[in-house]
C-alpha cells in the first residue's frame, strides 16, 4: 500500500499525434526548454522530498515520455537517475504503444526504481479506436507493446475512456458491451486499469459536441453506474472527474450576447452551464439560506450599485457566512462562485424589448432552471429568500417552481406587494436598491436564525 503518491505534470513539447477526437491536452504545444524543465522538476521533487518519502510519482506529459521527440535519451536518462537520488520507489510514466521500444525502456531501466508505463487502450475495438476516438491505432499495437514491457520488466498500466464520442452517448447497448470487453481483457493484462470519465477538453472536437448538445458529459451517478461492479474490483481506479471540471470557453469562442428572444435564453452557452451546476455543481456545505438575487445591467453583478447596495446591507450580519447567493436571471441560475465567468460577464438582456410572448418563455424556461436546481440541492438549504421587484417576471418564475415541487413553505418573499406600492409611490428605481426593500432584506435575514437551529 502506498503511504505517499505525488503527480507531477511535464509541459514540453507536444503529442506526436495529437488527433485523439476527446482530446485537448494533445493538441497544445508547450515551448520551454528541457534546460528550464529539468530545473522545475529538481525543484518540485527536491521540496515534495523534503516532505517525506515518495512511495510512487506519477508523470503526466500530454504526449508520450518514451516519444523522442518529446523527451529526448539524454532527458530520460536524467530524470530516472534523479527519482534514484530523491529515492523515488515507484515511477508512472505515460507513452503511446509506437514508442515502446527496447532502446527507450533501455533508459528507464533502474535497479532501485520500478517503473510502470501507463497506456490509453480507451476502449478495446479497433472500430471505436480508429474510427470514433481517432486514436491512430489497433488493440494489437497495444498487446504488442505490452508484450515488450512484460518483456523487459516493466509494470503495464491501463487506461480506459468511457463515453468519449456522441456515438457511444446515444448507443448505450453498444457501449456497455464495449466496456465489459475492455475491461476483462484490460484486467488481464494489466496491474492497474483506470477508468475515466470523458470531460469536453478544450479544443477538442468532444467540446464542439457539448456546445451543440449532441454530447454530455456523464455525472458522478450516471459514472458509477456504467462502471457498476468493476469499479470495486481491486486493481481499477475510478476517474469520474480528472480535470476538475468546470465549463471553460477559449478566447475565440466568446462573444458578447446581447439581445432578447428564445435565441439569448437558451443560448448553447447557457444551457452546458445549467446542465453543469445542476448535474457537477455542489453547494458550499456551509451555506444553508439561499438568497435569490436579480442580476444587474453592469457585469460581474458585484460591481453594480444595485448588488452593492444590496451586500452592504446584509454582510454585516451574523448569519451572512451561511448564506448563499444566487442570482437568477436570462442565462439561469447562477451561483455566487460563477458570477465572474464567462458567459456571466459578457451578457445583456435588454428588457425593454420584451414582447408579452418573449415574456412568457422567459417565465417558463426559468422556472424550468430553478425546478431542476431545486431538485438537485434544495436539501442543500434549510431556508429559501427570493429579493427581486414585485410582480417581476423572474419572480414568478421563482414561486412557480417552488409550487411545482411543493416547497411553497420554505420560500420567502421579500418586497410584498404593499412594500412595492411605497417604493412605486416615490418614484425610486430600481425597487430592491431603495432603503425600505434593503431594510425590510437584513429584517428577515436577520430572523432566519429561528427556522434553521
Amino acid at each position: 500500500m502506498f503511504k505517499r503518491i505525488v503527480s507531477v505534470i511535464l509541459e514540453h513539447g507536444s503529442c506526436s499525434w495529437g488527433k485523439c477526437y476527446f482530446c485537448g491536452w494533445g493538441k497544445r504545444r508547450v515551448e520551454c526548454s528541457l534546460d528550464e524543465l529539468k530545473g522545475r522538476i529538481f525543484n518540485l521533487l527536491g521540496s515534495k522530498r523534503r516532505e517525506g518519502e515518495i512511495d510512487l510519482l506519477k508523470v503526466f506529459s500530454s504526449g508520450s515520455f518514451l516519444d523522442p521527440k518529446q523527451f529526448p535519451d539524454d532527458f530520460v536518462s536524467w530524470f530516472i537517475r534523479l527519482c534514484e537520488s530523491f529515492g523515488v520507489r515507484e515511477l508512472i510514466v505515460e507513452s503511446r504503444p509506437e514508442y515502446i521500444t527496447e532502446d527507450r525502456l533501455n533508459l528507464l531501466s533502474s535497479g532501485r526504481v520500478k517503473v510502470t508505463v501507463a497506456i490509453g487502450l480507451e476502449l478495446a475495438d479497433d472500430d471505436i479506436l480508429l474510427n470514433y476516438y481517432c486514436k491512430g491505432l489497433r488493440v494489437d499495437d497495444i498487446l504488442n507493446a505490452i508484450k515488450v514491457l512484460r518483456g523487459h520488466g516493466f509494470g503495464v498500466r491501463l487506461y480506459l475512456l468511457v463515453n468519449g464520442h456522441p456515438y457511444l452517448y446515444s448507443n448505450p447497448e453498444i457501449h456497455k458491451r464495449v466496456f465489459e470487453d475492455s475491461i476483462k481483457l484490460a484486467l488481464d493484462l494489466a496491474d492497474s486499469v483506470v477508468v475515466i470519465n470523458a470531460y469536453p477538453h478544450v479544443g477538442s472536437k468532444l467540446w464542439e459536441d457539448w456546445i451543440n448538445g449532441s454530447w454530455r458529459p456523464f455525472d458522478e451517478e450516471e459514472f458509477r453506474r456504467f462502471v457498476g461492479e468493476w469499479g470495486m474490483h481491486p486493481k481499477v481506479e475510478l476517474d469520474f472527474n480528472n480535470l476538475n471540471f468546470i465549463p471553460k470557453f477559449p478566447r475565440e469562442k466568446q462573444i458578447f450576447l446581447h439581445g432578447v428572444g428564445r435565441d439569448y435564453l437558451v443560448h448553447p452557452y447557457y444551457e452546458v452551464w445549467q446542465d453543469y451546476i445542476v448535474r457537477f455543481y455542489k453547494p458550499p456545505k456551509s451555506k444553508d439560506i439561499a438568497l435569490f438575487l436579480p442580476c444587474a445591467y453592469r457585469k460581474p453583478y458585484t460591481r453594480s450599485k444595485t448588488w452593492k447596495a444590496i451586500l452592504n446591507a446584509i454582510y454585516s450580519l451574523p448569519i451572512f457566512p451561511r448564506i448563499h447567493l444566487i442570482a437568477v436571471s436570462s442565462p439561469g441560475v447562477i451561483p455566487y462562485e460563477f458570477i465572474n465567468y464567462y458567459p456571466f460577464q459578457s451578457y445583456d438582456w435588454p428588457e425593454w424589448l420584451e414582447t408579452e410572448e418573449i415574456k412568457r418563455e422567459y417565465i417558463e424556461v426559468t422556472k424550468f432552471r430553478v425546478k431542476n436546481y431545486l431538485v438537485r440541492h434544495a436539501s442543500n438549504y434549510k431556508i429559501f429568500y427570493a429579493y427581486f421587484r414585485y410582480g417581476a417576471e423572474t419572480l414568478t418564475a421563482i414561486i412557480e417552481a417552488f409550487k411545482d415541487l411543493g416547497l411553497s413553505d420554505k420560500l420567502r418573499v421579500v418586497i410584498d406587494e404593499g412594500l412595492a406600492m411605497d417604493i412605486e409611490a416615490e418614484g425610486f428605481k430600481p425597487m430592491v436598491a431603495h432603503p425600505k426593500a434593503l431594510s425590510k432584506l437584513r429584517e428577515m435575514l436577520s430572523e432566519a436564525i429561528s427556522h434553521l437551529d
